[in-house]
This record gives C-alpha cells, sequence and structure tokens, in this order.
C-alpha cells in the first residue's frame, strides 16, 4: 500500500508533539493494547516501560521513512522477522493499529484531527503490510 504525500506530511509534523510525550505514550499503548486484546499480553516478557518506549522509537522511525518504499523496506525487514520468531501473526497487527490510533489520540489531544488519524492509520496500514510481507508471518 502506497501512502499519499499529504498523509506522510501530516504523521511526519505529528511527530515533534508525539516526541514530547513518549514516555507517557509508551505507557499508555500497552494499557490501550491489553485493554482491546488482553490475549496478546502473553506475547510480551520484561520490562513493559522499556517495550513501550521501543515500540514508539520504531513508529517514530517508520514515520520518517514511510514516504520511501525502499527505505521503509529496509527499516521493516529484520524487524518483521524478529516479531515472527516472537510469535507475532497477522491476526495482531489489528488490535495495534487499533491501540496506536487510541494512544495517539490522548497523546496528541486537539492535534488529532481526522486528517491526521487518517494519515496515521494509513501510516500504520503501510506498515504492517510491510511487516507482514517481509516477515513471512503465517
Amino acid at each position: 500500500m502506497a501512502i499519499a504525500p499529504d498523509d506522510v506530511r501530516r504523521v511526519r509534523e505529528s511527530l515533534p508533539l508525539l516526541r514530547e510525550h513518549f514516555e507517557p505514550a509508551a505507557s499508555r499503548f500497552y494499557d490501550n493494547l491489553f485493554s482491546l486484546a488482553p490475549e496478546m499480553r502473553a506475547l510480551f516478557r520484561g520490562d513493559m516501560d522499556d517495550q513501550g518506549m521501543k515500540f514508539m522509537s520504531t513508529m517514530a522511525m517508520i514515520a520518517e521513512v514511510v514516504g520511501d518504499a525502499d527505505a521503509l523496506a529496509g527499516a521493516t525487514a529484520g524487524l518483521a522477522r524478529a516479531h515472527a520468531r516472537l510469535g507475532v501473526a497477522p491476526e495482531h497487527f489489528a488490535p495495534m493499529g487499533h491501540a496506536l490510533l487510541v494512544t495517539l489520540g490522548e497523546t496528541l489531544g486537539p492535534d488529532f484531527t481526522p486528517e491526521v488519524q487518517s494519515a496515521w492509520r494509513a501510516a500504520y496500514a503501510t506498515l504492517s503490510e510491510a511487516m507482514i510481507a517481509h516477515g513471512a508471518m503465517a
């Protein structure tokens, strides 16, 4: 899935505000995920605050390359294989995307306009499709 240039711009423009709130957003993401999909808790081990920061940092990195198919492929190939080894399956991406949008709404507040929400939805769809394709997830 290709992402529209306006969506790329909106995602990138929202990054500075998101970065200001990475720590609480990281914690809230997993709270939201496990509220929406409690069965996914079993996929995660270790410090959830650390895991949350890794997730938010990865989302920021992806946001920076999402408009460039080659850069996105390079950024997601190893990440996708690692997630597949951990048991992440294609059906896990939908609840994670939903939790991401909820978390972004909580974090960005009034700056999470319908256009920004749509842009992040498109960016996450692009990311999840690349992850599934590169991870050989069954």
